[in-house]
């Protein structure tokens, strides 16, 4: 099973550049605009940020989460009104779906590639 679940995931991951490519070349040659590029990629990923920062780091606050909804939102509608502003609606709509994707799956990653360590090897501790 999960050999199954590995070839579900590599296949999703696929299709998922595929759509980015494509998405991309209707979107060069029709406006000369590409939507999707590690720019756009990582401004999708503010919303992430802002809301693992609102509801997990800095909960005490209950306007913590409020604001990282309002300014996670706010971030993902300048992202679609400037892909719409350089190209056209639906692929604004088609990017954003992508990129809300995309904008998960590296933040995952970089969320798992800097976790697992022991805090405290940045510390030095001496014996007098």
């Amino acid at each position: 099973m999960e050999v199954t679940m590995i070839a579900a995931g590599i296949a999703a991951l696929v299709l998922l550049i595929w759509a980015s490519v494509k998405l991309n070349a209707y979107s060069e040659v029709t406006y000369g605009y590409t939507p999707i590029g590690w720019g756009t990629i990582l401004w999708a990923m503010v919303s992430y940020v802002l809301l693992v920062a609102g509801f997990f780091i800095f909960k005490e606050d209950p306007a913590n989460q409020t604001m990282a909804v309002i300014l996670g939102s706010a971030a993902s509608i300048a992202l679609f009104w400037r892909i719409a502003s350089q190209s056209s609606v639906e692929v604004a709509i088609g990017a954003i779906v992508l990129l809300a994707i995309l904008g998960l799956l590296v933040f995952l990653i970089l969320l798992a590639a800097s976790g697992g360590r022991d805090r405290d090897d940045y510390y030095y501790y001496y014996d007098d």
